[in-house]
């Protein structure tokens, strides 16, 4: 989590090498870590080189070169590997996934991109995602260094966009984890549907004119959607530790209130792409008490292999919302406020909505917004909320990206 929350998360060119919403599991290291695995990873030592190994000034472009090709190697031995020891679908079932070993939520995490800032958090939190995870103690350890431990913040450019672009590769990795439980003729179309429309060099660096891993996944599935099965598979296998705090369950609210805003999870596309990367509704309920929510707008793309030119990938069709209880996020961008007696109106609202001036609509209806008198005790009344429900995370959110509309 600490990559997340550090300094190394900031800013458009450092973000855009994540999805805007997927889900985190890990290897169990009790299962991984054998003397046939050990030593595996002692003969790649020397392809798992990270780039906070070369002095802080470095020149990108020339050892980028070098350490993508150091990961393809890796990636291919990995691949070799795993064919062997994986031999027949032996092991590769939902056996060597962390379970917490009963008692520790942080076994599944969720991670949000808000454009040029991000949240992670513990739990399941929201729909299933295009993309997924699966993290071993290698990854997570050179995901560590990378970001945390060898990231020099003071840096130059070249230092910084170098381990921007390492990081693409690391992505790839944890998305091959995961992608590797899948039945075996599912594999390459999956994958495939994550990079639509990525260039030529990007498709030769995930084929690397290597033997994919072909062996058969330990998983019996049982329908025609095998990814949608797995990640509920594995929701399952964490199930016990999983933390719920974000469900929209357990609040002042009326059962049926909570099902009717539980509906805009379901929406797609339409005028998604209006929203703001966080907004945050307050909601009185008929028993007086409040209750905060976090409105998170999920921006889809084609594939996030490009370092520039974002927006060509964008594919707002395919946008979606995801909506919190509590507080998610440090820079809100709008504020909403209502009755819960107009929760049916709000949502009916954000179902309807088709353009720029339906979103300007539902702020003159519900929106408390920066020129409004109402702004500063309004979010003294949510700090103090969040200070209540949230303790541990409590902070004073940025109206830095606060919108004036």
């Amino acid at each position: 989590m600490a990559y997340i929350k550090g300094p190394v998360c900031r800013g458009q060119l450092a973000l855009n090498v994540i999805n805007d919403h997927f889900w985190v599991f890990f290897v169990d290291p009790d299962q991984s870590a054998t003397p046939e695995t050990d030593e595996f990873l002692r003969t790649q030592a020397e392809n798992m080189r990270l780039p906070g190994e070369l002095d802080s000034n470095t020149t990108p472009l020339l050892n980028w070169v070098a350490f993508s090709k150091s990961q393809s190697k890796f990636m291919t031995e990995k691949t070799n590997y795993m064919n062997a020891h994986f031999k027949d679908g032996e092991h590769l079932d939902l056996g060597i996934i962390w379970d917490g070993n009963g008692d520790n939520d942080n076994a599944a995490l969720t991670i949000f991109r808000h454009f040029d800032s991000a949240s992670v958090v513990k739990g399941l939190v929201g729909n299933q995602p295009k993309t997924a995870w699966v993290i071993d103690y290698s990854l997570m350890e050179r995901i560590h260094y990378l970001l945390v431990a060898g990231f020099d913040i003071y840096g130059n450019f070249g230092h910084q966009l170098i381990t921007r672009m390492y990081m693409d590769l690391l992505r790839i990795e944890g998305e091959t984890n995961f992608i590797a439980f899948l039945p075996k003729e599912s594999r390459h179309q999956t994958l495939s549907s994550w990079y639509e429309g990525q260039s030529i060099e990007f498709s030769d660096y995930l084929t690397r004119n290597a033997e994919p891993f072909n062996q058969e996944s330990g998983i019996t599935y049982r329908s025609d959607d095998p990814k949608e099965e797995l990640l509920t598979l594995l929701t399952e296998k964490v199930s016990p530790v999983l933390n719920t705090r974000y469900e929209i369950k357990d609040t002042p609210l009326k059962r049926d209130s909570e099902l009717l805003l539980q509906q805009i999870h379901e929406l797609k596309g339409g005028g998604i792409e209006e929203f703001p990367q966080i907004l945050m509704i307050n909601i009185e309920a008929d028993s007086g008490k409040e209750q905060l929510f976090t409105l998170v707008h999920n921006n889809a793309h084609t594939n996030i292999s490009s370092l520039f030119n974002e927006e060509d990938n964008r594919l707002p069709e395919e946008d979606t919302l995801t909506l919190v209880r509590g507080v998610l996020g440090s820079y809100p961008a709008a504020f909403l406020s209502l009755q819960e007696r107009e929760i049916p109106e709000l949502v009916l609202r954000i179902r309807q909505l088709d353009d720029d001036d339906d979103y300007e609509e539902l702020l003159d209806r519900f929106a408390i917004r920066r020129t409004d008198v109402r702004f500063w005790p309004f979010s003294d009344k949510i700090h103090s909320w969040y200070q209540k429900d949230q303790p541990i995370e409590y902070g004073l959110l940025d109206y830095n990206r606060f919108g004036n509309r």
